[in-house]
């Protein structure tokens, strides 16, 4: 990950400690957009950090002076919950801005607030679409899950096919309003519950990836090691020394340190064509070549008298072991199911109901007999099926790291993984290398302030610091970020970095 390109003029106004940097806010008003005064602009405070759930969150809380009236709710019905608003930051004159954030006015809106007759101010606290993304009850047909077969990871020449698109189309993001690499990997089967944010989130997370609603377009998903398209590189992209800073403090990341890293996972396999039902509820009687068959005599039999009688289905896999099926398709049709059935004599049973689409792991059937005696040996639904290899894992240690500390276990689920390779080597064995690598790296992490307003910086880029004149130089990736603006104040850049 790098830092954002800055225009030039602005990259040789941050370190300039002579120019005062300040912070412009654009409405994203109905008819049009309009930057508010900037000197009614008191506080801006905007945070980027990456959640517990993968995903890289941008927020902030503004600050304006009220004494006009002019951002009352009761004035202006425009202010209100879910406004675009544009962060921008600038230095010298208005024509020396960069734009940073994109985000909207959250639940609580425009909050007005007095003390005394003069001190009148409106707060707003800002968010990015993860919030809107995270929230399934805004979202097309979020009490339904969505069955996915044999879609690639990312690929942006084939949206149809692709997790990434897919699952974003459920949060309402159309495949121009995404930034992404190739991670052409096929996962066979994925079944998505989840609200939009929290399965993309998923997803970045089993490919090492980051996503974020960002600035330019709606959605990245970007940066990991495993794109065969876009270089990932790891280099440098600033270098923070002592002068610069203002205030550092170290602290161990012992609690993420693991020597033997578990990949759990379902694994789901494709299979070819064959049987994937049969009947076979007793009783069953035998002819005189012992032969079984099954007696339809009275109304008794489940498949007879229920209308919703279930033929579950199940495969076996290359070894011969039955497994449970969790998709179907190429299945017999109605006329195949009839024509296939085998009975003792001329009459076969007649089907009331053959149901293959509305579940995609079994079928509903019922059949008949006219009052009829009717002996059946053979009734068999077939198929292609995707079956699930349950509790499937990969395990990779470090013998070295747990003579020294002991075995640290880190136990890791996913239900995005693939069986696919990546460069010669299975991806759930390459990712779980890569997995411990990163648990065995505890080299510390350090939270930084500085004076320089660093509005290139990104959660995920990497960077250099130097604490002290003759002190190492230590690369470093930033978890967090906090820019602080008050008006009546220095500026202030806040960051979380681990060491790498």
């Amino acid at each position: 990950m790098k830092f954002y390109e800055l225009p030039p003029a602005v990259e040789s106004a941050v370190r300039n400690t002579d120019i005062r940097p300040y912070v412009r806010v654009l409405f994203e008003l109905k008819d049009s957009d309009v930057f508010i005064d900037n000197a009614d602009i008191l506080e801006f405070v905007a945070t980027s950090y990456k959640s517990v759930e993968g995903g890289i969150v941008n927020c902030g809380e503004l600050t304006l002076d009220n004494k006009s009236g002019k951002y009352d709710v009761e004035k202006n019905e425009e202010l209100t919950t879910g406004l675009g608003v544009q962060i921008w930051y600038c230095f010298g004159d208005n024509n020396n801005t960069f734009l940073r954030f994109h985000l909207f006015v959250d639940d609580n809106g425009f909050q007005n607030q007095e003390t005394g007759f003069l001190n009148k101010t409106t707060k707003v606290r800002l968010i990015d679409l993860s919030k809107k993304l995270d929230d399934a009850k805004l979202q097309k047909n979020w009490t339904e899950a969505e069955t996915l077969i044999h879609c690639n990871v990312c690929d942006k020449t084939q949206p149809e096919k692709s997790l990434v698109h897919r699952i974003a189309a459920r949060g309402g993001i159309k495949t121009n309003e995404i930034n992404c690499g190739k991670l052409p990997f096929d996962v066979p089967y994925v079944l998505v519950e989840g609200s939009a944010w929290k399965e993309l989130c998923a997803l970045a997370k089993a490919y090492n990836a980051i996503v974020e609603c960002g600035k330019d377009l709606t959605l990245s998903f970007i940066e990991s090691p495993y794109d065969i398209e876009n270089i990932y590189i790891e280099e440098s992209d600033y270098f923070l020394i002592e002068k610069d800073i203002t205030h550092y403090r170290f602290f161990n990341n012992y609690e993420s340190y693991a020597n033997n890293v578990r990949l759990k996972y379902t694994r789901y396999v494709q299979t070819e064509k064959q049987e994937l039902w049969t009947y076979s509820d007793g009783p069953v009687w035998y002819d005189e070549e012992m032969k079984a068959y099954y007696p339809f005599s009275d109304d008794s039999r489940k498949i007879v008298k229920d209308k919703d009688y279930e033929a579950i289905y199940t495969a076996k896999n290359i070894d011969g072991k039955t497994r449970n099926v969790v998709f179907a398709d190429q299945l017999s049709t109605e006329e195949d199911f009839i024509n296939d059935m085998e009975v003792t004599g001329n009459e076969k049973p007649v089907v009331i109901q053959y149901d293959t689409k509305k579940y995609k792991d079994r079928a509903i059937i019922q059949l008949g007999r006219n009052n009829q005696l009717i002996g059946l040996k053979k009734a068999t639904i077939s198929g292609r099926a995707i079956i699930s290899e349950n509790n499937y894992s990969v395990f990779v240690k470090d013998d070295s790291e747990i003579e020294k500390h002991g075995q640290i276990v880190r136990n890791v689920t996913s239900k995005y993984l693939s069986d696919d390779s990546f460069e010669n080597e299975p991806f759930c064995q390459r990712r779980a290398k890569d997995l411990l690598a990163d648990c065995i790296n505890t080299k510390g992490c350090y939270y930084l302030t500085t004076y320089i307003p660093m509005i290139a910086a990104r959660v995920g880029a990497f960077m250099d610091i130097r604490l002290s004149k003759n002190g190492k130089i230590k690369k470093v990736r930033i978890e967090e970020l906090t820019f602080r603006y008050k008006k009546e104040e220095a500026f202030s850049s806040e960051i979380w970095v681990k060491r790498v």
